[in-house]
């Protein structure tokens, strides 16, 4: 009788070590199930609401909190069939990292172990999630968190877009720096100013490995016009030094800078004033170029309607050498001494008009080697403070293909090249 008692309980053991397990559930979807609300059906697949409090192994080892696991994936978590303000998150271990290469806090970190950090050490307050990559903790962007350095900050080299401010307008653009010698580490945020109203802004970022650039948000009201120039202290990285913006387009040596401007054939004055705020054509605080329209355009041919101008821009007397040849004339100067504001026109006048007004209701031209007093173009070369430029000034009247005079526009193409290094 004994004998036959262990026999079957041998059995029965046997049996249960293969069988599937449920607990509040007469219908386990895998080897161990856990249907927290007893709520399962006695049949079949539960629902996606009856998995919603279930927790499942499968015979794969794999596991499920609220679903089946998906056969690719080790653990599955799904709260999308709880109601909307039922709904649950995944909550990691929250540890106080005190580097980011600290591999005591937690001795031997398995590599692409995941954590969040609290941020509340003073050496190390990155607040997330962190990963370990072998070597140091890293967010899950996969940038360093190691303190950011540079060998070296450019801030004579500082540009700023749009060139010039306005006093009294408000304005938004962005001041770039280049840098050398990154490590990729982090940089935190900064906020310089305000310097004659302007503040410059620049949010937590990392280095590049190498030469980068850092781009700041320059904005507020200005007190003062370009070029009249702003000053911000930089100070990141290990390195220090002082951007000055606002004067103008700086140009390094053999570097273009081209000018594009449209305005009514029929304007009559400065270019800079019809272009207002916007206008940029100043070269390194020093020297603008300006037009100065005396007529209308809309006028036939032989008609003179504008003549270039170089303005000191600076504050302060510069000494100009110029020579200017059109393809009509030519004019020059040397050892002017230029007072802050003044300017010298570099022609006696540029032919500009609408010249033969042709459009396409007029009989086109097959070949024509003649030419008139219509168009004319101008190359200036000058020399400020030592450093020779080359300007280029070309101007011309378009119709826009019809008869109709009154929508004629000027298109104003200007470019400024640096020819030596001073």
């Amino acid at each position: 009788m004994k004998s036959k008692f262990y026999t079957i309980f041998a059995l029965a053991i046997g049996t249960l070590s293969f069988a599937q397990v449920g607990i509040n559930t007469q219908n386990p979807q895998g080897v161990f199930n856990i249907d927290g609300g007893k709520n399962n059906a006695v049949t079949g697949v539960p629902t996606a609401a009856q998995l919603a409090d279930d927790f499942i192994v499968t015979t794969s080892g794999s596991a499920g909190i609220g679903a089946i696991p998906d056969a690719s994936a080790i653990l599955e978590l799904n709260v999308s069939q709880l109601a909307s303000g039922s709904q649950k998150g995944f909550l990691g271990p929250r540890v106080a990292l005190t580097a980011y290469n600290d591999a005591s806090t937690i001795p031997n970190p398995a590599l692409g172990l995941l954590v969040y950090n609290l941020g509340t050490q003073a050496t190390f307050t990155f607040k997330g999630y962190v990963y370990w990559d072998g070597t140091q903790w890293r967010p899950l962007d996969g940038r360093s968190l190691q303190t950011g350095t540079i060998s070296s900050l450019r801030c004579t080299d500082a540009t700023l877009s749009p060139l010039t401010y306005t006093a009294g307008t408000p304005y938004q653009g962005t001041m770039s720096i280049p840098y050398s010698g990154g490590n990729a580490g982090v940089y935190g945020s900064q906020t310089i100013g305000p310097v004659n109203g302007l503040t410059a802004t620049l949010p937590q970022g990392n280095f590049a490995q190498g030469s980068g650039t850092l781009n700041y948000t320059v904005s507020g009201t200005p007190t003062v016009s370009s070029p009249t120039t702003t000053t911000f202290p930089i100070s990141i990285g290990g390195q220090s030094c002082s951007a000055t913006v606002g004067v103008g387009k700086v140009l390094a040596p053999g570097e273009y800078q081209f000018f594009n401007y449209t305005l009514p054939a029929t304007y009559v004055g400065l270019l800079s004033t019809q272009v207002g705020g916007t206008y940029d054509a100043i070269l390194g605080g020093k020297l603008k170029l300006d037009l100065n329209f005396n007529a209308s355009s809309n006028q036939g041919s032989g008609a003179v309607t504008y003549n270039p101008r170089l303005v000191n821009a600076s504050s302060s007397n510069i000494k100009v050498w110029y020579s200017a040849l059109s393809s009509v004339d030519r004019f020059r100067r040397s050892n002017v001494l230029l007072a802050p504001g003044g300017y010298m026109e570099t022609d006696n006048g540029i032919y500009l008009n609408w010249g033969d007004n042709m459009n396409s209701s007029s009989t086109p031209v097959a070949a024509t080697s003649s030419s008139d007093d219509s168009q004319e173009i101008e190359t200036v070369d000058v020399i400020v403070d030592g450093i020779w430029y080359r300007i280029i000034v070309f101007v011309s009247v378009d119709n826009l293909n019809d008869t109709d005079p009154s929508n004629n526009i000027r298109r104003v193409f200007m470019t400024a090249q640096r020819m030596s290094a001073y």
